[in-house]
């Protein structure tokens, strides 16, 4: 079959010297059109390490990896890919076939990962040129907002010390709203963050909206004064007189923040909307002051009233940007002290790599020019979804070695970028994805002389009635002049597998006289999506990947959510009907019974005086003693124990007769003595391990157990972020979380094939299933944030008490057109998803600002999903076998496996140094030796440490050769090293040691090797008796080879048994190394004993 777009299609494979947009409709197979151009490249020669694919998750990144091996290896084989067959008909010629060869063994050169990814490595090229530590490592988010945290709280102490001035916004909103100052602050603070160049914009020094306010509402009252005396118009004409008296001449005692913030309270009044500083309408006025229907119409009052809420308008807007510049200028120095934590810490957010790559390219051209001749080829998969300092970097790099002042205007070089996208399916404008900036890159590859634009449209995913509804939907939708130019779906699969519509509705109506709450439809969806589910499954025939025929199981159906809310209810239902449920986009692990248990737990572990978690956690699921059985234990310890009737985790467990209690209080002790010194997510997973919790709630939930375990895995990754702020820190935020329900993230299932997918249609991006429904569509639409990101100007504004200011409303319209644009590409999204059968929602009572309302799926056009005559599938319980493993059996298996994987085992020499950091052991001190004997005081491991060091920096050149520089060195380290010890032990002579170790380096043989001696080498080798790892005292290395190991030792009077183990464990350094010498060099005494290598040989 030929395809409808198979011309596009191979110029996209085949075309290396064009810069090329491909606009790749849903299913068309964009990963393997990338995989195709890649080893098309290579085929042609092109050098693997020339070529970055960036996608936008690792998920992605490692699949298009994987297909490009795969692919590679597949014609190697002598296999033609289906998705190449009309590239190559005849199949690879020789030199294509040599190309691929040589090219095959070379594939982890080439550069596979996401934008991030790709700006890290960057960096780390370019690290002295961008002003970083080239080893800064990039911090997940819960890393970052923790230290973001920390430092708002220290800003937060400081601008509210003591020497906090009275004027100070800070010091002013804290006085006037305490319990919201926190939250308002955070959310500005988050926002200048986010968009760290992003500034208000400062109002005219010389306006006067309070002046304009003031005549429109003596206007409106003089109109209304010679008008005819309804007392509702003389009522509103008072209601604003009285307001215009408040704010009267109030801008001329200039920005003083105090007096504009107390501006924000206009007092009670009956023109206020229910919420916020906005004026009603004239309708809503007039009704709200008695006025009839009708006699509030259209007129000179209207007019004059509008001009009144205009003004109003206007001042609050002034005021608002006023206040806003006070505050975000206030935030300056709490944004300075953040980059400096994660510059001090050596570590990058996600934002940062992006701003510190493009601000690298912008003023450092010959950066810009060694980054393009290493990636000469750019391949980028959803490119949709970048923005405008993606679109910078990319382009500049790709740009010819001329690139004038702006990157718009730059000449690209040819084939350096190769771009597939599909602005039908731009859906992450949340996270500063930009339909507009993918449309100005559209211009510019336009007018390139070698660009083209692609349509790819060949569907592989939907059967063709899927693709027909779609088509027939969305068409009307993006013929708008505001959203993308709609191209056709073309179907590649005919035939169904089932005798079920492609398409079809569920209706859901709510039999209630009053007015219907989101929540009352959710409930009512939930139960008959449950019901469909439970009637699919079993019920359906699904044609599989394989041509075979299989009955639909749950994992193949999505229930695919616009955003996160109630979908426990979802969650409820389906497990009300036993099916197991894998959310991806649920967030209700604060809700979850594990979490509960784990906290219980962990408050345990945290504070032995903690006796409410410590009851929760034994009465709880996790252990499930009754409170008779506590009351026994209880009584017990008083009949023994005078004084103590207090059963708690301190609490002797060989008083406990309980077995069960007796058993979990020593693991629970054994624990609470590690908790202090094991990072929060270790100590956890320990206690998940020792208590056997996986155990208990695969048990709990029967074969629906994989969410809870998955939940489980969550806490752990999730306490991961408090390895430096500790166990406390880390319970004391995931008990303020379950106080407060917030939203928290559920594990991931792995085995998600036996349960009933929920994602988010976000998520649900790039994936597909056997059957998809759209659920939670009754969800009303977002609310604009108090503080707003204008991105046309980058500008912040303050929407306060809702009022936008008529130069913001304009925007805000704006944005709310690209909010609706964008809304309908979720939608398209969501039903390019499904593959066999698409159920789409029908809910005649939704309200008209809900998700449901936001677009016509022409429901009235497709049939009612009829299930009445599917019987549910009973899954019959798994039957239970008899345990046949006796512990011979077990033995047998245990040597089994363990031939099958031997341990590898390291030998490591220096581990067993005593003069090595770590080990502070006394070291050994004999009267027998073969030099004189000496006495020195301290003699031992802190000796010995100092010793090494003193060696180390001598040879680094980091301390000069002098006796004053080496004693005073000497002391400093001592000093660091025994400062918070507290022993009466003698501490070694700073003068001794300096002598020492420069008495040591003056040694003729060791004097005559010096200009070659690197200190503190890591080593690695093996020979026959396994594998060496250490860290050689210092390495004489002469043209590339190691001439000679050198080993200090700080013992005063070793005797022949230690003398021995030097000499072993030199042995293995010279074996690893390969050196033809070495010596053991006594720094105290000054003697050097050499070793040569034995008999073996490295292997």
């Amino acid at each position: 079959m030929t395809l409808v777009d198979q011309d596009a299609r191979c110029r996209a494979m085949t075309d290396f010297a064009a810069i090329l947009l491909v606009e790749a409709a849903a299913g068309t197979g964009k990963t393997s059109l990338m995989a195709g151009r890649v080893a098309m490249m290579l085929a042609s020669a092109h050098h693997p390490g020339d070529i970055a694919a960036i996608t936008f998750t690792e998920l992605a990144a490692s699949q298009l990896a994987r297909r490009i091996r795969e692919t590679i290896d597949a014609l190697l084989a002598g296999e033609v890919p289906a998705f190449l067959r009309a590239v190559l008909p005849l199949g690879l010629s020789e030199q294509q076939r040599n190309a691929l060869v040589a090219s095959s063994p070379r594939l982890d050169e080439l550069t596979a990962t996401t934008i991030h990814g790709f700006c890290q490595a960057i960096i780390r090229s370019h690290g002295v040129q961008a002003g970083l530590d080239p080893g800064a490592r990039v911090v997940d988010a819960t890393v970052a907002d923790n230290l973001f945290t920390a430092e708002l709280s220290v800003w937060f102490s400081q601008r509210l010390s003591a020497g906090a001035t009275e004027g100070d916004p800070i010091v002013v909103l804290a006085e006037e709203i305490p319990l919201q100052v926190v939250d308002l602050i955070r959310e500005l603070a988050s926002l200048r963050r986010k968009h760290p160049d992003a500034q208000p914009i400062p109002p005219a020094p010389d306006a006067r909206p309070d002046i304009d306010f003031v005549q429109a509402v003596d206007d409106f009252a003089r109109w209304q004064a010679s008008a005819d005396p309804d007392k509702w118009l003389s009522e509103i004409a008072s209601e604003l007189s009285r307001l215009a008296e408040r704010y009267k001449d109030c801008l001329a005692q200039g920005e003083d923040f105090g007096v504009l913030w107390r501006l924000c309270d206009p007092g009670t009044g009956r023109l206020f909307e229910r919420k916020g500083l906005q004026l009603k309408a004239y309708e809503a006025a007039a009704r709200g002051f008695g006025a009839h229907r009708n006699e509030a119409g259209p007129g000179e009052g209207r007019t004059l009233y509008d001009t009144v809420v205009i003004g109003w308008n206007e001042l609050v807007g002034h005021i608002a940007t006023t206040l806003v510049c006070s505050l975000s200028a206030s935030l300056d120095q709490l944004l300075e002290s953040y980059q400096a934590r994660k510059r001090a810490a050596a570590v990058l957010d996600f934002d940062d790599l992006l701003i510190h790559v493009r601000s690298l390219i912008r003023d450092h051209e010959e950066v810009r020019h060694a980054i393009g001749q290493r990636y000469r080829y750019i391949l980028v998969d959803e490119f949709q979804d970048t923005d405008g300092i993606q679109n910078e970097i990319l382009f500049s790099i790709a740009a010819t070695e001329t690139q004038p002042g702006q990157w718009k205007k730059s000449q690209l070089r040819p084939g350096a970028l190769f771009l597939v996208g599909d602005p039908k399916q731009a859906i992450y404008r949340f996270r500063g994805a930009d339909i507009e900036a993918y449309e100005l890159c559209r211009q510019l590859i336009d007018g390139q002389d070698h660009g083209a634009v692609l349509e790819i449209t060949a569907n592989f995913r939907s059967l063709s009635p899927i693709i027909d509804h779609v088509n027939a939907c969305f068409e009307p939708v993006f013929s708008k002049a505001s959203q993308p130019r709609y191209v056709a779906l073309a179907p590649t699969l005919i035939e169904a597998s089932h005798l079920l519509p492609c398409v079809a509705r569920f209706t859901v109506e709510v039999a209630t006289e009053g007015r219907v709450y989101a929540e009352m439809f959710r409930e009512a969806e939930a139960e008959r999506v449950a019901d469909i589910c439970a009637a699919l499954i079993g019920n359906v025939s699904i044609l599989r990947a394989d041509k075979t025929c299989t009955p639909l199981q749950a994992g193949d159906i999505a229930l695919l959510s616009p955003g996160h809310t109630e979908l426990w209810r979802y969650e409820r239902a389906l497990e009300q009907r036993g099916l197991s449920v894998s959310s991806q986009a649920g967030q209700t692990l604060m809700r979850r019974q594990e979490t509960q248990d784990i906290l219980a737990l962990l408050r345990t572990l945290a504070d032995s005086s903690d006796t409410l978690a410590f009851g929760a956690l034994m009465r709880g699921p996790l252990v499930g003693l009754s409170e008779q059985e506590l009351l026994d234990i209880t009584a017990t310890l008083a009949a023994r124990e005078e004084g103590r009737n207090f059963f708690t985790v301190r609490t002797d467990p060989e008083l406990v007769q309980h077995a069960v209690a007796r058993d979990i209080l020593v693991e629970l002790q054994r624990l609470r003595r590690r908790a202090s010194i094991v990072a929060p997510s270790l100590i956890l997973a320990e206690a998940i391990e020792r208590l056997n919790i996986r155990v208990i709630m695969a048990a709990r939930h029967g074969n629906r157990n994989a969410r809870a375990l998955a939940n489980l895995d969550a806490l752990i990754e999730r306490a991961r972020g408090y390895s430096v702020s500790g166990l406390r820190a880390f319970i004391r935020d995931l008990q303020d979380d379950w106080e407060h329900k917030a939203r928290a993230q559920e594990g991931r299932i792995d085995a998600a094939r036996d349960a009933v997918e929920i994602v988010t249609i976000h998520s649900a991006k790039g994936l597909e299933w056997p059957v998809v429904i759209p659920v939670n569509s009754t969800t009303e639409l977002y609310r604009p944030d108090q503080f707003v990101h204008r991105q046309s100007d980058n500008s912040l504004h303050w929407m306060l008490g809702g009022v936008a200011p008529p130069e913001l409303a304009a925007a805000r319209a704006a944005e709310s057109l690209e909010d609706a644009n964008q809304r309908e590409r979720i939608w398209y999204v969501a039903c390019t998803r499904a593959r066999d059968i698409l159920i789409v929602p029908h809910i005649p009572q939704a309200s008209k600002d809900s998700w449901f309302s936001s677009i016509d799926l022409r429901q009235y056009d497709i049939p009612e999903l009829d299930l009445s005559s599917f019987v549910r599938l009973e899954t019959p319980p798994p039957a239970s076998r008899p345990n046949q493993q006796s512990s011979d059996v077990f033995a047998a298996e245990q040597r089994s496996i363990e031939k099958s994987a031997p341990l590898v085992a390291w030998r490591r020499p220096s581990e067993h140094d005593p003069d090595r950091v770590g080990d502070l052991l006394d070291g050994v001190v004999t009267l027998e030796s073969h030099v004189e004997h000496l006495e020195v005081i301290g003699a031992g491991a802190r000796r010995g440490v100092i010793l090494h060091k003193l060696m180390e920096e001598l040879l680094t050149g980091e301390l000069a050769g002098e006796l004053g520089a080496s004693v005073s060195r000497a002391r400093e380290l001592l000093d660091q090293l025994i400062s918070d010890v507290d022993d009466d032990e003698p501490r070694p002579d700073p003068s001794e040691m300096g002598a020492a170790a420069l008495r040591g380096l003056a040694l003729p043989p060791i004097a005559e090797l010096r200009v070659h001696l690197v200190p503190e080498v890591a080593i690695w080798g093996h020979d026959e008796l396994g594998l060496i790892a250490g860290r050689a005292d210092a390495l004489a290395i002469t043209d590339d080879r190691v001439d000679a190991a050198i080993d200090w030792k700080s013992d005063v009077s070793p005797t022949p048994a230690v003398r021995e183990a030097h000499v072993q464990q030199l042995h293995d350094y010279l074996s690893a190394t390969g050196a033809a010498r070495g010596a053991i060099v006594y720094l105290t005494s000054g003697e050097i004993t050499w070793i040569h290598p034995p008999l073996r040989r490295p292997i």
